[in-house]
């Protein structure tokens, strides 16, 4: 189970790489997002936050929002460290047109519109906003994600 001592509650933001990270890049960025988590507040108060990097093709960010929520100006600040991640790895983040799927050890990356070619490979939603939907319904078959009807 993600982060078993966040709340399932907590506020999940899944960032998708354009492309798979090598070993090495993928240290780096964990080593990057572990620095931020730990130094992540909202209004000067620190967030109960984690991340780590999926699949060497994920960013995925949690911030428990049972205690301290994250504000406007701490999201910004999440957004800002991404945006630096994928400049400095040369990735981009934030094309949501494009998703991963999979089927067995296979992976793709394909534009939204032509998922209808893969019902029976898997989909990683990058949709979901809390952890416990991430626990349940990040990768979904593509035949019964909301994605199907696109």
């Amino acid at each position: 189970m993600l982060f078993p001592e966040l709340s399932g509650l907590s506020k999940v933001w899944v960032y998708t790489a354009n492309r798979e990270l090598s070993d090495v890049e993928v240290n780096l960025l964990q080593t990057e997002t572990n620095t931020f988590v730990n130094g992540w507040a909202a209004h000067g108060n620190g967030l109960k936050a984690r991340g780590v990097v999926l699949e060497n093709r994920f960013l995925v960010l949690a911030a428990d929002e049972t205690e301290v929520n994250a504000s406007g100006c701490s999201i910004d600040s999440s957004v800002k460290f991404v945006k630096s991640m994928g400049t400095k790895l040369n990735v981009d983040f934030f094309n949501r047109l494009f998703l991963v799927i999979r089927k067995g050890d296979e992976f793709n990356y394909v534009h939204v519109s032509e998922l209808r070619e893969y019902t029976t490979w898997d989909v990683y939603n990058p949709m979901i906003t809390s952890l416990s939907e991430f626990r349940t319904s990040w990768r979904i078959q593509v035949s019964k994600s909301p994605f199907n009807s696109l």
